[in-house]
Formats: C-alpha cells, sequence, structure tokens
C-alpha cells in the first residue's frame, strides 16, 4: 500500500464528527436564513457536484421555507465560481459547493489561482462522496484494463482520453494510472463531465475516468465497456468490477468528494448552523435513499473535520503531481 493510501486509511479511520450547538442557538436566534440563497456550482449543471446540490438545496429550501438557488458558474476548472464565492459578502447567502479540484489541486497550477482556498474559504461540511471507474469506448478492442494498457503499448500516443477539464482530480489520477502502467495518451480536457462523457461516446476519445452515475446508464446500454472501480472494494452495483489492484496497479483510496464553503469572514454562527443542518441531512432517510439511487454515498465531515482532511489533501496532491511527473500549466 503507498503512503497516500496508508496516510488516508489513517486519518478516516479516526474521523468523528464535532459538536454542532452553536448552529442550533444562532438559527434559534437570529432567524437564518431570512431570505433566499445562491449556492454557486462551479462546474456544469448535470455532474456530480450539481447533482448533489441540487438535492441538497431542495430539501434543505423545504425545510427553512427559503429558496436555495443552485447557479452553474464553470470555468478554469472550477475557479471562476469559486473566486466569486471568495469575494462574495460574507453573510451567509452565498455559498460553494465544490469538489476538491479547485480547492485542493488548484494550488497546484502554474499559475495559481486568483484566491487562497485554505486562507479565503472555511467549509461548513463534507456532504457525500462519488465513487469513480475507468470506461472505455465500445469499439476499443479490450475488455479488461490489462488488455488496454497491453493495446496502449502497442500503439503510444494513438488514443485519447478525455477529462473533464486540465487539473481536475480525474485528469490527475488518470495520469497517476498511466504512470503505474507504463503507457502515454494524448489527454483532450473538456469543460466538464458530461461533455467528457459525450466524447467519449461519440468516439473522439477512448479512455475516461468518471463518477459512476455519469456512466452507469451508457455503460447498461452496452455503448461504453467498464474496466474497473478506483474504489479499494468492489462496488455494491458492479460486484464483478475488479479493482485497480485487482488489475494489478494498486489501489489509489482518493476521494471525490462534494463539500459546502463560504468566505472566510463569514460568522462562526452561520458556518455552525450549515454544519448542523448537513449533518442531520445527511442522516434523513429519504436523502440517503435519493443519493445511493444515483450512486452517491451520503458521507458527511464536519467542518474541523474537513478542514483536517483537506490539509491532508493538500501535501498528498503535491507529491502525487511530483511522482507522476504532471504539469499543469493553465
Amino acid at each position: 500500500m503507498n503512503h497516500f493510501s496508508k496516510t488516508r486509511r489513517k486519518f478516516l479511520g479516526g474521523i468523528a464528527l464535532s459538536t454542532m450547538g452553536a448552529g442550533l442557538s444562532y438559527a434559534q436566534s437570529a432567524k437564518y436564513p431570512s431570505r433566499s440563497i445562491r449556492m454557486i456550482v462551479p462546474f456544469p449543471a448535470a455532474g456530480g457536484p450539481d447533482t448533489v446540490g441540487r438535492l441538497a438545496a431542495s430539501i434543505l429550501g423545504n425545510k427553512w421555507g427559503q429558496q436555495i438557488v443552485v447557479e452553474n458558474m464553470p470555468g478554469a476548472s472550477g475557479q471562476i465560481g469559486t473566486n466569486y464565492v471568495v469575494k462574495a459578502p460574507a453573510d451567509g447567502y452565498t455559498l460553494l459547493f465544490s469538489p476538491p479540484t479547485p480547492i485542493t489541486i488548484a494550488e497546484h497550477f502554474d499559475p495559481k489561482p486568483p484566491y487562497d482556498a485554505n486562507r479565503d474559504l472555511i467549509p461548513a461540511a463534507l456532504l457525500g462522496r462519488n465513487p469513480a471507474v475507468i470506461v472505455i469506448n465500445a469499439n476499443v478492442k479490450a475488455n479488461t484494463l490489462g488488455e488496454f494498457i497491453a493495446l496502449a503499448k502497442r500503439e503510444p500516443h494513438k488514443i485519447f482520453y478525455g477529462t473533464p477539464g486540465l487539473g481536475h482530480a480525474f485528469h490527475l489520477i488518470s495520469e497517476i494510472i498511466f504512470n503505474k502502467a507504463g503507457i502515454q495518451l494524448t489527454n483532450v480536457p473538456y469543460q466538464g463531465s458530461s461533455p467528457a462523457v459525450m466524447g467519449l461516446l461519440a468516439g473522439d476519445v477512448q479512455f475516461l475516468v468518471q463518477s459512476v452515475e455519469s456512466v452507469k446508464e451508457h455503460i447498461k446500454s452496452g455503448k461504453l465497456k467498464v474496466l474497473a472501480t478506483l474504489e479499494s472494494t468492489r462496488l455494491e452495483a458492479y460486484p464483478d468490477l475488479p479493482t485497480l489492484a485487482e488489475s494489478g496497479l494498486g489501489n489509489l483510496d482518493i476521494m471525490n468528494w462534494y463539500g459546502a464553503f463560504f468566505s472566510a469572514k463569514t460568522s462562526p454562527e452561520i458556518i455552525g448552523f450549515w454544519e448542523k443542518e448537513l449533518s442531520l441531512l445527511s442522516k434523513d432517510a429519504n436523502f440517503q435513499k435519493k443519493m445511493k439511487e444515483m450512486s452517491f454515498d451520503p458521507v458527511m465531515f464536519g467542518s474541523q473535520e474537513f478542514t483536517k482532511m483537506m490539509n491532508l489533501e493538500r501535501t498528498q496532491w503535491a507529491n502525487v503531481i511530483k511522482s507522476a511527473h504532471v504539469s499543469i500549466k493553465k
């Protein structure tokens, strides 16, 4: 097991949710929220963060009697929407709902983003994760990851792989896999997961690392072949699908999470309120059912635990990018 996996497992194994009393007292005294809230998703519609964000917004908005308006603000691998929230008024009425890319990975870009996610944002909670798989176009003459690797070795630089954007977590994961396998593929960056999947279906690219919910219908229809899961154990939905370790490459143990963030100057009471409400939401039977139907895991980390995890991730991503010789120039 590599250092990335051992460190993450040690951390995740000891995680526990913190108490959230501050949020309750604030909600009772200040009657927050008293008007509609904007949830900024820094990626296109129909992707993982958009899907989970809209589900959370719908349930919480109905509960509070206030509309939570989801706005997609894609661009620059999530940096445009993230920077918008960083500069928004710190009044609790604008939040970011995001995956890791603009939060723990973007600082390794060249040039760096116009914000410091560690300094300029404060997390309320992590709300859900999304298992990922390796899929290829059905016309590719390979049925296992081993067969695909052999094909790529016979035809170096002739096979293309798609990504949701330069520097996206799935871009880096793909490069790590290629580095482990000793193959070289040409990257075709798209503006989000949905366009990347469409590119794979059209045959413009042949290989894609993507979340299960984005490709499951195409796997079912036979338009795509699924070769392996990035999870350390087999997926319930695909019990015959091998893991990376079972395919001879070793597990990555990288979490594709979704979390809620506010401008760093937002009051601790508002952060506590959201932390409490998202914790309750993660335990809601209806939310859990809908998440699992969409192939998401309804896990939840509180603000402090989420912060610790992201600090660990920042170091891990730096090591991974260096060891895999990945260049992220914007």
